[in-house]
């Protein structure tokens, strides 16, 4: 059972990988202008994952797809209040207390639907369905029936926050732990909501709606430099790893308020978890 579970985790990362590849191979040499290229990628991404979970599952696991949470039930009202609160939290807090320069941006209508595009489908719902489909809906769901619930919360997350080491540069070991950390609790928070909710559509509402409206996307960028096209920019004046996060690709996500953000999350699961029980002890 652990080692077919390990087996089925290894498929689960390759499929990502390949679909990744191929979706973005096909959709640029079909149309290599944006943002029809990234629509067209997305929706190739998104499709050929599904289809290639679809025959694992049926013909590989011999199961459901439901029975790795990529099912019913669909996204609950709380964590979908919560998932467009705690980025926009995350917002005003630098907005607030982080001295910067917030700038707007008077984009041309054609650049206005790059950025758009760009961080509602590639930054938005791309990773959050994708990621949320293998880390917590297959990773997660296989380690469990093999491991338990904890150590597959535990080892889902890390697996989760090195598929993120390729954005950084990985000989810096500092770098490294602090991805590992913070990241690894963003998917700690995932996994919990997941088998809170009972399905990954909770988890991939918190995550995308993040990615779009925490301040990492091109609707509103905060960084310490701003070197692309945002429809608002905030540039912070400080240096300070705890806020700044890790500088590149990763950015404020490995920062201490985003960190935070997903904390909360925790503790909402494990109040939720606690209501559940005593309302369930009560019938």
């Amino acid at each position: 059972m652990r080692i077919k579970s390990i087996v089925h985790v290894v498929a689960a990362w390759i499929m990502l990988v390949l679909t990744s590849e191929f979706s973005l191979t096909v959709a640029y040499d079909i149309c290599d202008t944006n943002p029809w290229a990234r629509i067209l990628y997305v929706a190739l991404n998104i499709s050929s994952l599904l289809a290639a979970f679809y025959l694992y599952t049926r013909y590989i696991m011999k199961i459901k797809m439901q029975d790795l949470r990529l099912g019913k039930p669909f996204p609950e009202r709380k964590w979908c209040i919560t998932a467009v609160i705690m980025p926009l939290a995350i917002c005003c807090f630098y907005l607030l207390f982080v001295k910067g320069t917030f700038a707007s941006q008077n984009l041309k209508l054609k650049d206005l639907i790059n950025v758009l595009t760009l961080s509602v489908l590639s930054l938005g719902i791309l990773p959050a369905v994708t990621e949320e489909m293998v880390f917590r809906g297959m990773i997660l769901s296989t380690l469990q029936s093999a491991f338990g619930k904890k150590a597959a919360v535990f080892i889902s997350s890390i697996l989760f926050a090195l598929y993120h080491l390729e954005y950084i540069d990985s000989s810096d070991w500092k770098k490294v732990v602090l991805l590992i950390v913070s990241v690894g609790i963003i998917g700690y928070a995932l996994s919990l909501v997941t088998l809170q909710s009972g399905s990954i559509w909770s988890a991939v509402v918190i995550h995308g709606m993040y990615n779009v409206l925490s301040g990492e996307s091109q609707i509103l960028h905060i960084d310490m430099e701003q070197n692309f096209s945002a429809m608002w920019t905030y540039t912070v004046s400080t240096k300070n790893p705890l806020l700044t996060g890790i500088n590149g690709a990763v950015g404020f996500t490995a920062a201490l308020p985003a960190v935070v953000g997903f904390i909360v999350i925790i503790i909402m699961v494990k109040y939720y978890e606690k209501k559940e029980k005593k309302a369930a002890e009560k019938e």
